[in-house]
């Protein structure tokens, strides 16, 4: 096991509506009991989270030279089960 740690990243400008189904469906994909497939730009990963998550909510005020930059974290965090595969070694950025 490699001590690398390694992230995909998906950005995009999009609606409140596009974010609300995005929301939407991840959380019924959470709420099921088996694992399930997550999109990150054109990566697919196979998610099987355990039925307890560390959760944190984080709300940042950051100044900027144009402005204060408003931003909303969720994070959920667990250790990678056997039925998760290690994340491919990239980072997807899109805007």
């Amino acid at each position: 096991m490699s001590d690398d740690e390694t992230e995909l990243e998906y950005e995009s400008t999009l609606s409140r509506e596009e974010i609300a189904t995005h929301f939407e469906t991840f959380a019924e994909n959470l709420r099921s009991t088996e694992g399930f497939d997550l999109e990150i730009g054109d990566e697919t990963v196979a998610l099987a989270p355990p039925e307890s998550l560390e959760f944190e909510l984080e709300l940042e005020d950051e100044p900027e030279d144009d402005g204060v930059e408003r931003s909303i974290e969720f994070e959920l965090e667990w250790m990678r089960t056997d039925e998760e595969d290690p994340l491919p070694e990239l980072d997807v950025v899109e805007e």
